[in-house]
C-alpha cells in the first residue's frame, strides 16, 4: 500500500518563544525494505520556518541514489515503510553535508547556489532535534519541529 503523502510540510518552531526558525537545515530519513535507508538534506527552512517536500522530490532524490549507487539502493518510494524521520543537525552535522555536497556536486545537479545557503544556516543556534513521523495514509502531512536555543 502507498503511505506517502503527496506533500510534507514541516514547521520549525522555537520552543521558548514559540516563534518560526528560518534559515534551518533538515534532514529527512527513508525507511527501505529492502537494503539501505535514504537520508536526504531537504531545502532550508523559508522565512516563515517552513519546508515544504513533495512527493515527486522524493522520487526524483531516490532515483538519482539508485542510478549512482545501485549494488546499494533498491527501493522505491512506494516500497519504503510507511514512516520517516526528521533530523535537526548540528552545526558540524551540516559542516560534513556541506563536504558530501561539494563532493558529489556534479553527480546530483547540486548548485553552488545550494551549497552556500546551507554554508549559512543557523543550525549551531540550536539544538539538534530527531522525530519519527508515523504515516497512515494522508495526501498532506503537516509537522512541527520544536526546536530548543542551544546554551
Amino acid at each position: 500500500m502507498d503511505f506517502f503523502p503527496d506533500i510534507v510540510r514541516i514547521k520549525i518552531i522555537d520552543d521558548e518563544t514559540g516563534r518560526p526558525v528560518p534559515n534551518i537545515s533538515v534532514k529527512i530519513t527513508l525507511f527501505a525494505n529492502y537494503k539501505n535507508d535514504y537520508h536526504f538534506t531537504l531545502p532550508i527552512s523559508n522565512n516563515l520556518g517552513i519546508i515544504e517536500v513533495t512527493r515527486d522530490w522524493l522520487n526524483q532524490e531516490i532515483e538519482k541514489v539508485r542510478n549512482h549507487f545501485i549494488m546499494d539502493f533498491s527501493s522505491k518510494l512506494e516500497h519504503c515503510k510507511p514512516k520517516f524521520e526528521f533530523h535537526i543537525d548540528s552545526g558540524e552535522e551540516v559542516k560534513g553535508a556541506i563536504k558530501a555536497d561539494i563532493f558529489y556536486k556534479n553527480s546530483f545537479g547540486i548548485t553552488q547556489k545550494y551549497i552556500d545557503q546551507l554554508s549559512q544556516v543557523d543550525n549551531y543556534k540550536y539544538q539538534p532535534l530527531t522525530e519519527m513521523i508515523e504515516l497512515h495514509g494522508e495526501k498532506i502531512v503537516e509537522v512541527e519541529l520544536k526546536t530548543t536555543r542551544s546554551k
